[in-house]
């Protein structure tokens, strides 16, 4: 079985249908679910297999990770899980462990839990995780919050009472040229002078701004996308002047293991180089962050006669060109396609 995490006393891997019976026994004692919302949900093999058929499986195809199956080296048995699972509800992924009783007061939680959040960072180009703890379960707090993560809230669910915490890890990217900086809804006036630019736009799939409540509303939507997992957007900032001269980003689809690329320049830095670098800069942290990601693509009109030489200039393949695929601005659009696979870099 493939292994995805080592660390010097423990394996994690994905869970099979043969490890329901481990699955069962740890998933069934009242002391390993007390804190948890789902005691009592695994009494039986059958219960353990339709978790791992129907939740587990099913999310390493989805969005390719989950909680794992948690091995110990010394003796090669499944004790329990660790990994990380989609909360829809929390808009994130969600940071968890369990194992057996006889396994407890060894560090072996606090082994795996920092092997999996390095792991989300590192190889599934996650940058924001979540952690869920019953307020009675010290020692997974203590974990959680030695881990990096900081409460944010506390509230009531499942009839425990629960701490909210969470750790930030945007990747800012540093350059001699410029600094590839987190987008905040402190930055809502330059994203808005940047895309109430009509030059900026006339090629792009957005109206040009006319309130800056809508470049609120798009920095929203951006931040949104990244906690769940699905991309990042930059901002790009002069390391000279220290202004905003542009915002770059991706969204990511697990399934066709793809992400879509785009970036933005106000004018008045056009030839100056910061596309091409941004492009180039970014991708590579892309390719070497998320190790599923086998594809980067572009879509450009064929009139913007200026990216489609710089995606020329950069490598990218020009597969084709889609026949009015976009639809925006009441016209309908081609599109060529540009990509980049990971062989070709």
């Amino acid at each position: 079985m493939n292994t995805l995490i080592e660390t010097p006393r423990l394996l994690m891997r994905e869970f099979t249908l043969e490890d329901a019976e481990n699955v069962f026994k740890f998933s069934s004692n009242e002391d390993v679910t007390r804190y948890t919302g789902d005691a009592g949900w695994v009494n039986t093999i059958n219960d353990a297999e339709n978790i791992i058929r129907n939740i587990w499986l099913k999310e390493y195809n989805e969005v390719g990770y989950a909680r794992f199956a948690l091995v110990l080296k010394e003796s090669n048995q499944v004790i329990g899980f660790c990994g990380l699972k989609y909360e829809p509800e929390l808009n994130a992924p969600d940071i968890g462990y369990r194992m057996l009783p006889d396994y407890w007061g060894k560090g072996l939680g606090m082994e795996a839990s920092r092997a999996a959040l390095k792991y989300a960072f590192n190889q599934l180009g996650l940058s924001y995780i979540v952690g869920e703890v019953d307020v009675a379960n010290t020692a997974s707090h203590k974990i959680l919050t030695n881990l990096g993560l900081v409460e944010q809230k506390r509230y009531e669910k499942w009839g425990h009472h629960l701490i909210h915490l969470s750790i930030d890890n945007f990747p800012e990217i540093t350059t001699d040229k410029f600094t590839l900086v987190k987008q905040t809804q402190e930055h809502a006036e330059v994203v808005f002078q940047l895309f109430s630019n009509f030059k900026v736009c006339e090629f792009y799939d957005l109206p040009v701004m006319s309130d800056l409540a809508e470049a609120k509303t798009l920095i929203e939507q951006d931040e949104c996308l990244r906690r769940q997992g699905k991309g990042h957007r930059w901002l790009i900032k002069c390391n000279t002047h220290k202004q905003i001269v542009g915002s770059c980003g991706y969204k990511y689809d697990f399934c066709t293991r793809t992400a879509k690329i785009s970036i933005e320049i106000h004018p008045d830095y056009w030839q100056q180089g910061f596309a091409s670098r941004a492009i180039t800069n970014m991708t590579k942290w892309m390719f070497s962050h998320i190790a599923s990601l086998n594809r980067i693509e572009a879509e450009v009109l064929p009139e913007n006669t200026a990216s489609t030489k710089l995606f020329t200039k950069l490598g990218f393949n020009l597969d084709g060109v889609i026949r009015e695929k976009g639809v925006w601005k009441n016209k309908t659009h081609d599109l060529q396609v540009f990509s980049l696979l990971r062989r070709e870099i």
